[in-house]
């Protein structure tokens, strides 16, 4: 199943009351398939486990459910280690109580675990699709443009823009170059390649706007050029936001070729982009405008549903406490009314899920972008108001 935004929010909600089995592997493609390679050891170790826990479960009725589930999923897991499918990590959903999984792949590696919770657990799952939030990739040479999309580890070959010059500019009269204007100076072969470079360069500008429009459309955080000068620095014009501009590249590839040529680059866009919606949450919390910093403000703003981007530290654990009606609150704290409260030692989850829920965006933090919220708990948001 192919992995978007949308399909993140009907992941979060997902829920059971006996349980939701989580399962992330990362798997080796080039494992022969009926070897016994390490993660696949690992992954029947901790499968084991589970199966360990749940027999050990004092409640009859969800112990027979998940052990009945366990089961059930054979044939799931087989697919899930299967080397020869498409994907490096593997994730998979399934609720104990209804007979349905969701699975997902992609070109990037997963933290190795299992988890059952009464929902899925999806912070893994967000930290790795956050390494390659969406961004485009643009080859642009004399003979046109090719477009490649990139998010959460899938490369898309979009296609692009040929350019056709006229037929007349093409023309050539054959015989040495000559002065068709004597009193101008300028020889006809001279003037043919200004000529065609004038409409190569009217091509790439439309080219360019046609780019734009499609970064806006898809969300792209970046995007990246590739293509010589001028034909790079035209195309690169006509651009907005985050524009890297590389030099070009002999063979193009396939669209993951692609990505790997720039990966560096586009790693460097993301910790730019998470150090400055860092900076905007620090400057709007102490300006008193529209930012939230450490974790008792931020779950305050979630509890309000104010925050429009949750910033996390990739790295970071937090604990704290829910109470019955779904608010979260820092550890210690003591609600309004004493409503019934329980411990809560994964509020980066229940953080996320409560984002997702409201429609806010979730933007996992790493690298220099991390450090810049490291002396208020790793966590702080972007506010609706």
């Amino acid at each position: 199943m192919r992995f978007d935004r949308a399909a993140l929010r009907e992941v979060v909600s997902i829920s059971d009351e006996l349980g939701v089995l989580s399962f992330y592997v990362t798997v080796d493609p080039r494992a022969d398939p009926g070897s016994r390679p390490a993660w696949r050891i690992k992954f029947a170790n901790d499968l084991g486990e589970l199966r360990g826990r749940a027999e050990a479960d004092p409640e009859r009725a969800r112990r027979t459910a998940v052990l009945k589930r366990l089961d059930g999923l054979e044939r799931d897991f087989h697919a899930l280690l299967d080397p020869s499918r498409p994907g490096v990590g593997r994730v998979l959903f399934a609720p104990v109580g209804r007979d349905e999984a969701r699975t997902f792949s992609f070109q990037l590696p997963v933290a190795d675990q299992m988890v059952l919770e009464t929902t899925a657990y999806v912070r893994p799952l967000v930290n790795t699709v956050e390494t390659a939030p969406p961004a485009g990739i643009v080859v642009v040479s004399r003979d046109g443009t090719r477009v490649v999309d990139y998010r959460y580890g899938q490369a898309e070959d979009l296609g692009g823009m040929r350019f056709e010059i006229a037929s007349d500019d093409w023309r050539d009269p054959g015989g040495p170059s000559r002065t068709d204007y004597p009193s101008h100076g300028t020889p006809y072969r001279d003037r043919f390649e200004r000529r065609v470079a004038d409409n190569v360069a009217r091509l790439t500008r439309e080219a360019g706007q046609r780019v734009a429009e499609e970064a806006a459309n898809r969300g792209w955080t970046a995007t990246v050029v590739l293509g010589d000068p001028p034909l790079g620095e035209i195309l690169a014009g006509e651009l907005n936001g985050d524009v890297i501009q590389l030099g070009s590249v002999a063979e193009p590839g396939s669209p993951t070729k692609l990505v790997e040529r720039v990966r560096p680059q586009l790693e460097q866009a993301r910790t730019r982009l998470g150090a400055l919606l860092a900076g905007q949450a620090r400057d709007g919390a102490l300006s008193g405008g529209r930012g939230s910093l450490g974790l008792a403000d931020t779950l305050g703003a979630l509890n309000d549903s104010r925050v429009a981007q949750l910033l996390l530290d990739e790295s970071r654990e937090w604990s704290g406490r829910c109470a019955a009606d779904g608010l979260l609150y820092p550890p210690y704290a003591t609600p309004p009314g004493n409503p019934e409260i329980t411990e809560e030692p994964r509020m980066g989850e229940r953080m996320i899920e409560r984002a997702l829920d409201i429609d806010a965006e979730v933007i996992v933090l790493d690298g220099a972008a991390a450090e810049a919220l490291a002396d208020v708990d790793g966590v702080g948001a972007i506010l609706r108001w």
